[in-house]
């Protein structure tokens, strides 16, 4: 029965701890001779990343509960059973499309949902601390990086070279990767005056010129989008080039200062 068709699969809490995969799900599809597959996702934990995976063939992963709800109540209806529960026929219509064309709304960066907000009450030593944190917020939602293909850690990207992961892994190497550069072009700079540049720099815009959206789940579990504040981005959303331009313009104001400095004391 399954020969040919379009294979409908539960997205169920196995997937969530890695005793399932998508990747597998792709593979005994193909196996069983089926031209795709549908993931629905029947429940769903506030938080729950859904990262895009590579397959052999074609298939879709709906994470929205409501509409899941809606594919599977029409499966139900389309689907003849005997007094067993035993599959009769099936009359249920679906098509493979050309895919989801991408619709840039300049609405970049955002603070994804699953970015921790703050602030912190306790420190490291759980001592009251009351920290305004994050420090500052970088790109870590779906970043395609390299992969070790001997990885277990994922079993979605087993045997995979590359991989779009997201998290603070992925943010971490992008303000990483800025402090060495800024590092290299100062070298007696301390790591506080490095941290105080990036924070100082950051942008609290979006690329439209409109303030920051976090993502946050309503009561009704709906995704919703509203204006972020420094408990979701810190100083804001770390910003290269301007960072850049006061490397450059604070060597400047340093050489400014020492040379008065100089002329004050020579008075």
């Amino acid at each position: 029965m399954v020969k040919g068709n379009i294979l409908l699969c539960g997205y169920s809490f196995n997937f969530v701890i890695g005793t399932a995969s998508i990747a597998k799900v792709s593979e005994t599809a193909k196996s069983l001779g089926a031209i795709g597959f549908v993931l629905a996702v029947e429940n769903v934990s506030p938080g729950t990343k859904f990262d895009p995976v590579p397959t052999g063939m074609p298939g879709i992963l709906i994470t929205d509960v409501s509409k899941s709800m809606e594919l599977i109540d029409y499966y139900n209806i389309s689907t003849s059973r005997d007094w067993t529960g035993r599959v009769k026929s099936f009359k249920a219509v679906g098509a493979i499309g050309d895919g989801l064309e991408p619709i840039l709304h300049k609405s970049a960066p955002m603070v994804a949902l699953f970015s921790a907000r703050g602030p912190n009450i306790k420190d490291y030593s759980f001592r009251d601390a009351d920290l305004l944190k994050p420090d500052i917020l970088a790109p870590g939602s779906l970043i395609w990086a390299s992969w070790s293909p001997n990885g277990t850690d994922e079993a979605n990207y087993i045997g995979e070279h590359f991989a779009m992961i997201s998290g603070t892994s992925m943010a971490a190497p992008h303000i990483a990767g800025i402090a060495a550069l800024v590092k290299q072009k100062h070298p007696r700079w301390s790591p506080a005056a490095i941290k105080s540049a990036l924070m100082t720099t950051s942008n609290t815009l979006d690329r439209a010129a409109r303030p920051i959206l976090a993502q946050q789940y309503s009561g009704s579990e709906t995704m919703t989008f509203v204006k972020a504040t420094p408990f979701d981005y810190g100083s804001g959303h770390v910003n290269p080039e301007l960072l850049w331009i006061l490397a450059l313009f604070s060597m400047q104001v340093r050489f400014f200062f020492m040379n008065n400095l100089c002329y004050v004391w020579q008075t």
